[in-house]
């Protein structure tokens, strides 16, 4: 009984923490200077200079510059690979929020599945329901346990 509520406490634990990876704030709206094409480009690569903010959402002045540079990118009609191409060529793969599906970067992929999966086998491993003791193993225990100490 014990155990039962301890699984139903660990499920709506991981509920809770699943729950609040997705309570994130939306993106700002972008300001009626630049196109949005610019925010959703921009929100696809990293800040140099800021720690976990995208392009789109610092106020450096290096991501100030990646949005005009993206807008006059646009403008001369570049497409939207052609532009993160040149923001990779000029920063290398990390510059991405995304990073590619091959090489090293799959690992980035695959792991949390792999964790997950791991995790969810441990969690069921840890609660299945236990198989009883074969009858002739406890008429063995409580014989012993009823014969006098020698």
């Amino acid at each position: 009984m014990i155990r039962q509520g301890a699984g139903l406490w660990v499920w709506a634990f991981s509920l809770l923490l699943a729950l609040s990876a997705w309570a994130q704030e939306g993106p700002a709206s972008p300001p009626p200077d630049l196109p949005p094409e610019v925010f959703a480009i921009a929100r696809e690569l990293r800040c140099p200079v800021c720690q976990g903010e995208s392009a789109a959402e610092s106020n450096s002045g290096v991501a100030v510059e990646m949005r005009r540079l993206i807008a006059e990118m646009l403008r001369e009609g570049k497409t939207r690979e052609e532009i993160k191409a040149f923001f990779v060529d000029r920063y290398g793969e990390w510059i991405l929020y995304e990073p590619p599906r091959r090489g090293i970067t799959l690992w980035v992929w695959v792991l949390p599945v792999l964790g997950l999966a791991l995790l969810g086998l441990g969690l069921f491993a840890y609660f299945r329901p236990k198989k009883p003791l074969p009858p002739e193993l406890l008429e063995e225990a409580e014989r012993r346990l009823k014969e006098p100490p020698a």
